[in-house]
């Protein structure tokens, strides 16, 4: 009997300790270094032909489009994607081509503002974004804080 208090007593313990653990706050220049070393975990067992951007961006051209106009900050894009945290098989959110979504690229994350101008019109791009081009500590309903985003976005206008 008294094996048991003891052993409810430690785990009450942990609990009480764990819950008063506190997140170190958010440096993004840490986060890039601790998110490169996941994605380049991510690229090696995956074998994914990902090329990295000196921002940290990674990013898989799957098309590069039509035409030779690249969006530009000012721009207004029509896309649609699937976008998931690395590693999960469950995506966040979808867009079909069918409901297509208009998004400035200046009101858009840094991850996006970086990638899409690097694909034409009717252009299909993967992105790889390290939490500090994207929602850095944020959390959603389906998004950790600190997330490492993987975004496969097509690009159908731009305005």
């Amino acid at each position: 009997m008294l094996k048991n208090k003891i052993l409810l007593l430690s785990f009450l313990l942990c609990g009480l300790f764990a819950a008063c653990e506190k997140t170190p706050p958010y440096d993004p220049e840490k986060q890039l270094e601790l998110d490169a070393i996941t994605i380049q975990k991510y690229r090696d067992s995956t074998r994914a032909n990902l090329t990295v951007d000196p921002s940290g961006l990674n990013y898989e051209i799957l098309g590069a489009g039509t035409g030779t106009v690249f969006p530009k900050l000012q721009d207004s894009l029509v896309v649609y994607f699937d976008a998931r945290v690395l590693k999960s098989a469950l995506t966040f959110r979808t867009v079909p081509e069918t409901d297509s979504v208009t998004v400035k690229l200046a009101d858009a994350m840094q991850g996006w503002q970086i990638g899409l101008p690097k694909i034409t019109k009717g252009g299909r791009i993967r992105l790889i974004i390290p939490s500090a081009l994207a929602y850095k500590d944020f959390s959603g309903t389906n998004i950790p804080p600190r997330a490492i985003l993987d975004y496969t976005i097509t690009l159908k206008n731009i305005k």
